[in-house]
């Protein structure tokens, strides 16, 4: 009976990293230079390009795509936040809103979530560069814009500091 239990969960297991490897098939290559944007914060300021402004320089990057009506960004949303607040001075956690309503919609989710992590407006041009398919999608970078990691889909706050540990 436990050998049969075990053999599921390990089959269930594999299955589970499979799926996610071939979903993350179509995201850019880590390794690559992530595109460089310019975009908007909810506050309405230019948050400047993705290196030059003070958000991204000289740490590491968790770049998060998101959209308000996605059920699993807003489960994933309080381990963001938790891993944010956990590594404030060692890594950057910047969200990219997309398919959104309005900017209140979103300033207010983040409000009402009290979600402290620099949030962007994202453009249908960024969603192209970086080869958004689904949400979340997340990409964490290096200090210099490389490509690290990449995933799609639920993370953990643990998962996110496994994916940053090395940088």
């Amino acid at each position: 009976m436990i050998k049969n239990i075990s053999l599921q969960v390990l089959f269930f297991f594999i299955l589970f990293h499979l799926i996610s490897w071939v979903r993350e098939l179509s995201l850019l290559e880590s390794d690559s230079h992530a595109p460089n944007f310019s975009l908007v914060s909810v506050a309405g300021k230019n948050a400047g390009t993705l290196m030059t402004t003070r958000d991204f320089q000289g740490k590491p990057t968790v770049l998060f795509f998101w959209a308000p009506w996605c059920s699993v960004c807003k489960v994933s949303m309080p381990n963001l936040q938790a891993f944010h607040q956990d590594n404030f001075d060692q890594v950057n956690v910047v969200s990219i809103v997309m398919d959104y309503e309005s900017v209140e919609s979103v300033t207010d989710y983040m409000q009402n979530n009290q979600l402290s992590f620099t949030t962007l407006l994202g453009k249908d041009s960024t969603a192209i560069d970086y080869k958004i398919q689904g949400f979340p999608t997340y990409y964490v970078l290096d200090a210099n814009g490389q490509i690290h990691a990449k995933s799609m889909g639920y993370s953990s706050e643990i998962g996110m500091k496994a994916r940053t540990l090395t940088l």
